[in-house]
């Protein structure tokens, strides 16, 4: 029968430390103060987050609705947007136009 070899080095482990928590050192109402801000911290992190995805959700509304009236606009013949363009639209358009030919 064969044995495992025995490490000729002691094994050291780590020694163990009381760890007290800070909680631990406070009296009740410093207990008390501590969680109301901690609580008051987490809720602004949550409006914060909560505000971010928003601000996302809105900017990907915003840019699908754009990319939808590119495609409405551009699978419409030209009397179509003749027909529903207001006269400053016409006017604009035929000013540039004149403009970009000189």
């Amino acid at each position: 029968m064969c044995s495992t070899p025995k490490p000729k080095q002691k094994v050291k482990g780590k020694k163990s430390t009381n760890v007290v928590s800070i909680l631990s050192q406070m009296n009740a109402e410093q207990r008390k103060q501590f969680a109301e801000r901690a609580n008051a911290a987490s809720e602004r992190r949550e409006i914060e987050e909560q505000k971010a995805i928003l601000e996302q959700t809105q900017i990907d509304l915003n840019k699908a609705h754009t990319s939808l009236k590119k495609n409405t606009m551009a699978s419409k013949p030209w009397h179509y947007w003749l027909i529903n363009a207001s006269f400053s639209e016409i006017f604009q358009t035929l000013l540039h136009k004149k403009y970009a030919m000189k």
